[in-house]
């Protein structure tokens, strides 16, 4: 079972706060969109659900099976794809997830990531450099880089962006496994068609500093 909170959760920068008091809850199965205008904080939150950022109050709390994870073990148990997350374009994708392995002291497992190379129809790319790939390769790769470690909860970031209607395709069904599987998924958008996807949102705008609420 996971579970994740966020429990009036803000964020400044400098002195200016994006949003205040975010209080928020999904579990196993949950497909939460994050919805808002540009600039009011949408992919802050994500950062701050990844623990790339620690907000500047209140708290995210992430369980599994009744464990508390800690923020820096976040990694290990999320799969991020987001525009600002690159891969090294001088390096293969093989090599990219090596080196990702490498950082989170994990060990390679050939056929899983043939697996998912497949399954996003990268298969024959593995040793092509990342330079050489299309935006749409390139977005699919975040995706393998994303998932080949197998985690439970996915934060995704206008995950369809740059990709055709096969592309499109494929981050819907790999949504829609993740889901049925017990994992959990964040979309932060304003996509039509990647909220669709959801089972929950949540409006940054209505806990933003200019709300009426604060």
């Amino acid at each position: 079972m996971i579970s994740l909170s966020l429990r009036k959760v803000g964020h400044k920068y400098g002195h200016r706060a994006i949003f205040q008091d975010v209080e928020s809850t999904v579990t196993s199965g949950d497909v939460l969109a994050i919805t808002g205008a540009n600039g009011s904080g949408k992919s802050t939150l994500l950062k701050i659900i990844a623990g790339i950022l620690q907000p500047s109050e209140g708290e995210v709390r992430l369980t599994i099976s009744g464990q508390i994870i800690p923020r820096e073990y976040r990694p290990l148990c999320i799969g991020l794809v987001a525009p600002y997350v690159n891969l090294y374009e001088d390096l293969t994708l093989y090599e990219n997830l090596v080196f990702i392995a490498k950082a989170r002291s994990m060990k390679m497992d050939p056929t899983k990531i043939e697996t998912i190379l497949s399954t996003v129809e990268l298969s024959g790319h593995t040793h092509s450099l990342i330079r050489t790939f299309s935006t749409g390769m390139e977005q699919r790769a975040r995706f393998v880089a994303a998932l080949f470690h197998e985690p439970m909860i996915l934060l995704l970031d206008e995950p369809t962006i740059g990709l055709d209607a096969k592309g499109r395709e494929i981050v819907k069904a790999l949504i829609d496994h993740a889901q049925q599987i017990g994992h959990l998924i964040v979309i932060a958008s304003n996509l039509p068609k990647e909220i669709e996807m959801a089972t929950k949102s949540l409006s940054i705008e209505k806990y933003s500093s200019s709300s009426s609420k604060i």
